[in-house]
């Protein structure tokens, strides 16, 4: 279990150092980046995910003796963190996809204005319109 809780930790200290550069990413606002930081974050939850079933199963063989293990203390308190982070996070993310979708909406609106406009045929030459 002790292994298995070492390796939990340093996959969750991974995830909180790779977490620390989304701040950095949201004000470069480049999708490329965003979206392979997204990708490697993925990748990293997904392992930590796969070990904390592992975690789990032991500590339900023994919860009282886990703890008060300073492994499991040390885990817990790293994932006080990351909620930490998500917390701190969240607004701004949120702040950003607010932006985001008012800029969407005006294109979307620029567009149907400009689809609008048609010059009028019977002002056309002849030739143009397709006669004679």
């Amino acid at each position: 279990m002790e292994v298995i809780l070492k390796q939990s930790i340093e996959q969750y200290r991974v995830i909180i150092a790779h977490a620390r550069h989304l701040e950095r990413l949201l004000q470069k606002a480049d999708p490329e980046d965003l979206q392979t930081y997204t990708e490697r974050l993925q990748q990293l939850q997904d392992a930590a995910g796969v070990n904390d079933e592992r975690v789990f199963e032991l500590y339900a063989a023994d919860s009282e003796y886990w703890q008060q293990h300073p492994l499991f203390i040390e885990r817990n308190e790293l994932l006080e963190q990351i909620a930490e982070l998500n917390h701190l996070l969240l607004p701004r993310i949120r702040g950003i996809m607010a932006v985001i979708a008012s800029e969407l909406a005006q294109i979307k609106s620029g567009r149907t204005a400009v689809a609008g406009y048609h010059r009028p045929v019977s002002k056309l030459p002849v030739a143009a319109r397709g006669v004679g």
